[in-house]
Formats: structure tokens, C-alpha cells, sequence
């Protein structure tokens, strides 16, 4: 790899988000749909290069060799600034009985995609038991989580996983907006929304991509004086730091333990950015680091893995794959939308519907999403399901992080234990989550 390799695909990524970007703009359905630039961009690279239009023209776009090590790389940057600059917070009843109905479907997910793939593999020859796992990474973590889980099993000699992984996720994103809207009206039929909804939930923002002048505010806070150092070169310092860190103790680990060096760079940038954000936000010292600026890096990082991950879908893979794909998707997306309602239900108490659809769609989108379902159903925000949702978004972390991380070479190296173990969390939960909040959300 050269540096000329690198830019010429950095180049290549970005004129193709530049172009995706005002196709936005023009076509209403993907606004509607919340359709990222970023998955746009990696749709038209799937379409214009070798894959599709090089099959019948010479001319197509063309990706260097070495674009499928991306993936690791800028997840290094995205771990790495996660837990930075945060401040600790404290979560009331809401967000945590949220947090148990989110993470009862996260693992109904992990066990339901498991379940499905074993079924599968017993009639069909070219289904890996592993498949189970990705159905969750691309509905409940989105394109970001699809990501880190194909780059795991990739790691493991599982090079396919990061396609099929992408597809759940674009499956996981139109379930959200298309059947999330099914499932709001059928709410607002049956009297479940006490408020008026909105027939213009999309504000201009989101039908353009351009948020108008008189709204925009300042994407990153100036820490450190320009005249000595950038301010955004300052934080990268600091990223880049804890990057070199971690490179150096995953070193120093393998030489004791070999087995460590399945464990990617970028799961020990996640650990050491963790500790030291977790440190640092009990000092004067957190006062150095910009939040602010820690998302745009980490979200800089996040358009381009997607955006290139899903423009080098191997299509070939797709099509060998595309029954236990298509099964697991409809099976899971219903169980979903039936937990959310159901526990919401049980477990919430009061404004339960709005939470259950902001649930529905962070658990087969993104928070966005979820977010966006809310917005239509509670268009003055009225109820505290937006904040129930972020909350449990936050704290979810505890549980997705480590099936994200760490869950592949678990499944790997012992399938038996993983999948009694995954089903022996999800009755966990659902036994805690009916002690702890069935009461309340009667009384409410």
C-alpha cells in the first residue's frame, strides 16, 4: 500500500458522497426514509464500479486492492474517541425500564438469529452457523456495528461476513422507516397516541441535508489557542494517543498471551479510550477535551467506513446467502415490533407507544430512527420517550459493545457456550425486567 493508494480512495469515496448528497436533495423517498448520504454513496460505488457497470463498459470506478483494510483503521478512530469528554449522568426509572426493553430485543435478536441459522444449516449446505450473529449487528448497531462485527469475523477468516453484515443493516434501515410508519398509524387507529401526530415531522434540515443559517450552531468548541496549536489538531493529538497507546499494551500483551493478538487494535482502542475517559471525567483535566469535536471525528471516520464497505459488497456472496438473509430478516423484524409493543407495554407505563416505536426503530435502524418514529407520533415532545430512548441508547453500550467487540471469536471458538450463554442473558432479562418495572408501569 502507498499513500498515493490511499488518496486516490479517499478521493473516490468522497466524490461519491459529494455526488449521493444532492441526489438526496432531489429524490423525496430516500428523505423520507432517512437514508444516509453515506449508504447512498455506497450504492452508487457498488453500482458504477467493477461489479455492475464494469461487466458491460471499461469505464467504472475503480477501488484500490487495499480499501478493505479501512474498516480497521478508522474504527481505531471511532473507539478511540467514544467514551472522551463525556460526563456522568444520572438515569431515573424511564431511561432504565427502556434500557431492560432495548436490551431484551437485542438479545431476543442474538438468540432468534442463532436459532434461525442452526435450523438453516441443517437443510442447507452453505450456511455457517456464524451467520446468527450478523442479523443483530446490522439491526439493533446499524452500519457502524455491521461494520465492527464483518471486520471481527474477518479477522477470523470469515472475509463474506462484512457484506452480509452491510445488507442487514440497509434491511434493518428500511424496516425501521417503512414498517415503522405502518406500525404508527396502526397505533394511531387504535387510540395508542393521545396527541395529534404531525404530517410534517420532516423539517427542511431533513428534506435538504443543509441546516438554514439562522439555526446552525458551531460543530466543534476552540480548547486550545490557534496561534500555539489547532484546536482540531489538538484533539487529534489527543486520539492519536490513545491509538499509539493501545497498539503498545495490545504489543506487550501478546508477547505474554499469543491467543491476544485475535483481539483487533481497534477493540483496544475501545478499552483504553474507555478507562481513560472514565478517568479523566473525574478531573480538571476533561476540561481539554471537546465532545463536540470527538463526534465529528468519530462521525468523519463513520461516513467513509460505510460508504465503502457497502460500495465493495461482494454481490456473488449476497446471492449465496440471500434465503437465510431474507428469513431472518422478516422473522426478526416482526419479533421486534411485537417486544417493543408487548414490553413497552408491560414495563413502561404511561406514553408506552411512543417508547415502544422509538424502540421498534433504534432496534432495527439507529437511534435516529427511533428517534425520528417518536417525532411523528410526539411532534411537541410532550412525552420523555426521546430521552427514555437516548438514555437507553447510552447505556445499552454495556451490553452491545461486547457481542460487538468480542462476540465473533467467542461464537467461533465455542458455539455451544455462546449461544446457552446469550439465551441464559435474554431470560436475565426478561426475569429482572418483570420484577423490576411490571409493578410500576401498572400503577402508572
Amino acid at each position: 500500500m502507498t499513500l498515493n493508494n490511499v488518496i486516490l480512495d479517499i478521493a473516490t469515496i468522497s466524490f461519491l458522497l459529494f455526488i449521493s448528497f444532492f441526489i438526496r436533495q432531489k429524490i423525496t423517498f430516500l428523505q423520507k426514509s432517512f437514508i444516509p448520504v453515506s449508504l447512498i454513496a455506497g450504492t452508487l460505488g457498488l453500482l458504477l464500479g467493477p461489479q455492475v457497470l464494469g461487466k458491460f463498459s471499461p469505464i467504472h470506478i475503480n477501488f484500490s486492492e487495499y480499501i478493505g483494510q479501512w474498516t480497521s483503521f478508522l474504527f481505531c478512530f471511532i473507539f478511540s474517541t467514544s467514551f472522551l469528554g463525556i460526563t456522568a449522568k444520572k438515569f431515573g426509572r424511564d431511561v432504565l425500564s427502556t434500557t431492560f426493553i432495548t436490551g431484551s430485543i437485542h438479545m431476543m435478536q442474538v438468540c432468534v438469529g442463532l436459532a434461525i441459522s442452526f435450523l438453516l444449516s441443517r437443510v442447507m449446505s452453505n450456511v455457517p452457523f456464524e451467520i446468527g450473529l450478523l442479523p443483530v449487528a446490522g439491526f439493533y448497531g446499524g452500519h457502524g456495528s455491521a461494520g465492527i462485527i464483518g471486520g471481527s469475523f474477518a479477522n477470523e477468516g470469515w472475509e463474506d461476513a462484512m457484506g452480509i453484515a452491510m445488507t442487514y443493516a440497509t434491511i434493518g434501515m428500511f424496516a425501521a422507516t417503512i414498517f415503522g410508519m405502518v406500525l404508527v398509524n396502526w397505533g394511531a387507529k387504535r387510540k395508542y397516541v393521545k396527541r395529534e401526530m404531525s404530517s410534517t415531522y420532516l423539517e427542511e434540515k431533513d428534506m435538504t441535508g443543509i441546516i438554514p443559517k439562522e439555526n446552525r450552531q458551531p460543530a466543534a468548541v476552540e480548547i486550545a489557542n490557534p496561534s500555539v496549536i489547532d484546536p482540531m489538531a489538538f484533539q487529534l493529538m489527543i486520539v492519536g494517543t490513545i491509538i499509539g497507546i493501545s497498539h503498545i499494551i495490545r504489543i506487550s500483551i501478546i508477547k505474554v498471551l499469543p491467543f491476544w493478538e485475535r483481539i483487533p487494535l481497534y477493540t483496544m482502542c475501545l478499552l483504553i479510550g474507555a478507562l481513560l475517559g472514565n478517568f479523566l471525567s473525574k478531573t480538571k483535566f476533561n476540561n481539554l477535551i471537546d465532545r463536540a469535536s470527538m463526534k465529528r471525528i468519530s462521525g468523519v471516520a463513520l461516513e467513509f467506513v460505510i460508504a465503502a464497505a457497502v460500495a465493495t459488497i461482494k454481490l456473488s456472496v449476497l446471492a449465496s446467502f440471500l434465503v437465510p438473509i431474507l428469513i431472518s430478516s422478516v422473522v426478526i423484524c416482526l419479533l421486534t415490533a411485537v417486544f417493543a409493543i408487548y414490553l413497552s407495554k408491560k414495563w413502561y407505563g404511561e406514553d408506552w407507544f411512543e417508547v415502544a416505536m422509538g424502540a421498534y426503530g433504534q432496534c432495527t435502524g439507529s437511534l435516529a430512527t427511533g428517534l425520528l418514529l417518536i417525532k411523528v407520533i410526539d411532534p411537541e415532545g410532550e412525552t420523555l420517550a426521546a430521552e427514555s430512548i437516548s438514555g437507553s441508547s447510552t447505556l445499552g453500550s454495556a451490553f452491545q459493545l461486547p457481542y460487538t467487540t468480542m462476540g465473533p471469536m467467542f461464537l467461533m471458538a465455542s458455539p455451544l457456550m455462546f449461544s446457552f450463554g446469550s439465551f441464559g442473558i435474554f431470560l436475565a432479562f426478561l426475569i429482572l425486567g418483570t420484577i423490576l418495572f411490571r409493578r410500576g408501569a401498572k400503577r402508572a
